[in-house]
């Protein structure tokens, strides 16, 4: 009787403390749904403290074994709360689970560890270690290198973590190498043994900004006042490696210049650069391991001017980013732009003295005007601001409006603020929120400090608001009435000043007009006049849509062609585009007067800005491309601005169609010629080779032969081999391998799949009769959701555009709508359709 009785106990007690788990976890189980959820980060931030990550990883030799993995994490939890770590994983690649040294038993759930600690221990500090097979899926692994790339929330698809911005953490890292590999991570090398290398403790880190990177790559040193920076890299050829000092100079100056401007020395152990080939993002702002692609970073033998102001422009942007993302961190992806306005707005500023004679507000506005207006003008606009409510559609957040328009809108807070007023509130902003994080709604409440404006409005419209105003201005009753109106009709008025300039003969006028919350339209009194011609935005400061009358265009044209001052020049460029854009202007006259305008100009940024514009009118409107290629070739050869010449034939090559144009690129392709004494480089000749494989398919084994020959470096010959591989000719193999390229996203590189796109989606195959092209277009768009999934922060838009941004048919646009009718998209991720397709439905 007593040992059944202590039977029945036991398996009573035994039958209770099973089910606990469970029980748990559906107390719980409202925050282990799919990816991070708000709900869960909250949970999170309130209950966790003091975490840190001790790392290992093994490499293998081959490409087929699995890496092996060993994360040890310690954090003190309030509340004796249950641990919930992301992992991305299958359960046969978790090997262990110990807690304080006991092995635990855990649930694997929708990407995410549960753990709920053994009851009776009120144990606040834990020690987890998870023993682990590596998942490859944000391992960008080559033969022989490899890289991590979280951002903005795959660490947790590497190993076990606390995957969101506001969770803080140290991370120690130790990697077991191959023979011949050497590895580069966030924080200084404290050993290396036995294949073994070990890094030092990192400063307090979100998990998106933890990397390293291994592999075979040469190595640079510079030095500059007792700061030694790295550079690695894999390139072949002499004279790009020869750029190496330029670059690291380069990033010496910005982190002085960042230092002066915050009075915060460098807040990080060190500055390590990696330049990578096929590398998906421009750079990417790891501490202490800053990722760039090569592309963007080793320039060809004669560089244009937008290509150097590009290189220096990008390395500003990231190492602002040292302190604007890094240092202080947003609380969560909502708030991703304040990173990106303030990396972009502070590299504009540190851009101007390394290049004393271009004129810097015109860079500005060539920068980040069009870019953002590229968007904004679409039914797929956004706010600056945007909501988010799960981090697995945090990539969906970035965009045009984040990187471009914000830098626009932060130059108008300036304004309101003063120099002085802003430069203390961004230090006491960096010093309150140091190594930790902070929201656009903090950052505002310390401006408002320096300022007696209202900040709140203000930022609701420009910042939590989307579109952007349409403004017309007109004479009436010797009045200039300037209004602003919302397409939207929401009733927002955004303010802003504006200038308009006022020609009557020889005499001219400028006049702002300063808009406020409350005041839609402005009226100034004007002298006796003659109806002058009125030119809106002259100072180029305005944001928003000017509308044109043809016989507005007219008299803009002959100004923008008279004029000498070339912010002046750059506004009247981009209205005049928006205007053809939104089909108020003949697109056929405009590109006969843009080409006229460029003969005549030498300035280098406003002629790159004007041929840009005119390229893409000729794509967009079918223009008849003989007399464009007969003048874009004059150019080539007689332009004065000789550098700009190289501008010239890249468009010629570009937009060439006809017989003569592709057998004349043909010949400068077989016989490496230079014409006009242009410096083309290897990659100026590859991407001829592809154009020429499509136009001349009967060659095209021989002329992929001849150029796989020319290029030296093998990490470019791969890239060659397998962009080749997607030009087909014919439309049932171009049909299929639209396929075969949706699956090598997650195993290929991003801007070699993108390249690819491009050629199964090139202009030429759509004139082909009996091409599906409502399918040939649906095809490719229906597939965005595994594309977001599988690709990279970018991958979404530049798949959408390299599908999109070709056609110009009404069948295209049925497949869109056909697409968007039958899959329902996340809200962000059918804006990006939206946005590429803009130019279908006007």
């Amino acid at each position: 009787m007593i040992k059944t009785k202590s039977f029945l106990g036991l398996l009573l007690m035994c039958v209770l403390i099973s089910c606990q788990p469970s029980e748990k976890e559906d107390k719980y189980g409202h925050l282990l749904n799919q990816g991070v959820s708000a709900e869960l980060a909250e949970f999170r931030k309130e209950n966790y403290r003091e975490i840190a990550y001790s790392l290992h990883f093994d490499i293998p030799d081959s490409l087929e074994q699995q890496l092996q993995g060993n994360a040890n994490i310690s954090l003190t939890v309030a509340n004796n709360q249950p641990l919930i770590l992301d992992f991305f994983t299958k359960e046969e690649w978790i090997k262990e689970v110990v807690l304080n040294g006991e092995s635990i038993d855990y649930r694997l759930k929708n990407g995410h560890i549960f753990i709920y600690p053994p009851e009776g221990r009120e144990v606040s500090k834990h020690t987890l270690c998870v023993r682990f097979a590596v998942n490859s899926h944000s391992l960008n692994r080559e033969n022989e290198f490899l890289y991590t790339l979280l951002v903005p929330n795959k660490a947790h698809t590497l190993f076990p973590c606390f995957d969101q911005p506001d969770l803080k953490a140290n991370y120690t890292l130790s990697l077991h190498l191959p023979n011949g590999w050497e590895a580069v991570s966030n924080s200084p090398v404290e050993s290396e043994k036995d294949g073994v290398i070990r890094f030092r403790e990192t400063e307090p880190l979100s998990t998106y900004l933890f990397a390293f990177v291994a592999g075979k790559f040469d190595t640079e040193k510079q030095e500059r006042n007792g700061r030694e920076i790295t550079l690695y890299h894999r390139e072949t050829d002499p004279k790009k490696v020869a750029q190496c000092p330029d670059i690291a100079k380069e990033v010496f100056d910005a982190l002085e210049w960042m230092e002066e401007y915050t009075t915060i020395p460098y807040p990080f152990a060190k500055y390590d650069l990696i330049i990578l080939p096929g590398f998906q993002f421009s750079g990417m702002e790891h501490t202490g391991a800053t990722l760039y692609a090569d592309r963007r970073m080793f320039l060809n033998e004669q560089p244009t001017l937008n290509e150097r102001l590009s290189r220096s422009s990008l390395i500003a942007h990231e190492t602002a980013h040292m302190w604007f993302g890094d240092y202080v961190t947003m609380k969560w992806f909502d708030d991703v732009w304040t990173k990106e306005v303030f990396a972009n707005y502070f590299a504009a500023r540190m851009v101007e003295p390394l290049y004393p004679t271009v004129n810097h507000d015109l860079n500005f506005l060539r920068s980040y005007y069009p870019a953002a207006y590229s968007e904004d003008r679409t039914a797929g606009t956004t706010s600056i601001k945007q909501e988010l409510d799960n981090l697995t559609n945090a990539s969906l957040i970035y965009g045009q409006i984040i990187y471009n328009k914000s830098p626009i809108v932060m130059e108008k807070l300036l304004g309101r603020l003063g120099e002085e007023s802003f430069r203390k509130g961004i230090q006491e902003y960096l010093h309150t929120y140091a190594y930790d994080n902070a929201t656009w709604e903090e950052l505002v409440a310390i401006f408002d400090k320096y300022t007696e404006e209202d900040l709140e409005e203000w930022s609701h419209v420009w910042i939590h608001e989307k579109g952007m105003p349409e403004i017309e201005a007109h004479i009436e009753n010797k009045q200039l009435v300037v209004t602003q109106s919302d397409p939207l009709n929401r009733g927002l008025i955004w303010p802003q000043e504006i200038s308009y300039t006022l020609v009557d003969g020889n005499s001219r006028k400028t006049i702002p007009i300063v808009f406020q919350i409350d005041s839609p339209s402005i009226r100034i009194d004007l002298p006796e006049a003659n109806n002058p011609i009125i030119l809106p935005n002259s100072d180029g400061k305005g944001y928003g849509y000017f509308p044109l009358s043809e016989a507005d265009a007219r008299h803009v044209m002959v100004e923008l062609k008279r004029s000498r001052d070339d912010v002046f020049s750059g506004s009247l460029l981009i209205i005049l585009y928006e205007n053809v854009i939104r089909k108020n202007i003949d697109p056929q006259w405009y590109v006969q007067e843009i080409l006229s305008y460029i003969s005549q100009k030498n300035n280098p940024l406003l002629n790159a800005m004007a041929l840009s514009n005119m390229a893409r009118c000729v794509q967009l409107f079918s223009i008849d491309t003989p007399p464009v290629e007969k003048a874009l070739w004059q150019m080539v050869h007689t332009h004065p601005d000789r550098s700009f010449r190289l501008q010239a034939f890249r468009t010629y090559a570009s937009l060439a169609d006809s017989n003569a144009a592709i057998d004349r690129l043909y010949t400068v392709w077989k016989n490496k010629e230079q014409p006009g004494a242009c410096l083309l480089s290897e990659n100026d000749y590859t991407d001829l080779s592809y154009k020429m494989m499509m136009y001349k398919p009967d060659l095209l084994s021989d002329i992929y032969q001849e150029q796989t020959n020319r290029i030296t470096n093998p990490d470019r010959r791969e890239q060659y081999a397998f962009v080749s591989s997607f030009i087909k000719p014919n439309d049932n193999d171009r049909l299929a391998h639209s396929v075969v390229l949706s699956l090598t996203v997650g195993k290929y590189s991003e801007p070699w799949i993108i390249s690819a796109l491009n050629y199964l989606h090139h202009p030429k195959f759509q004139r082909k009769e009996g091409v599906a092209v409502a399918d040939f277009v649906g095809m490719g768009l229906v597939k965005l959701d595994d594309i977001q999934r599988e690709g990279d922060i970018f991958l979404p838009t530049n798949w959408a555009r390299a599908i999109l941004s070709n056609y110009t048919s009404e069948e295209a646009r049925q497949g869109v709508e056909q697409v968007l009718s039958e899959k329902e998209f996340h809200p962000l991720l059918k804006n990006k359709i939206l946005q590429q397709a803009d130019h279908l439905y006007r």
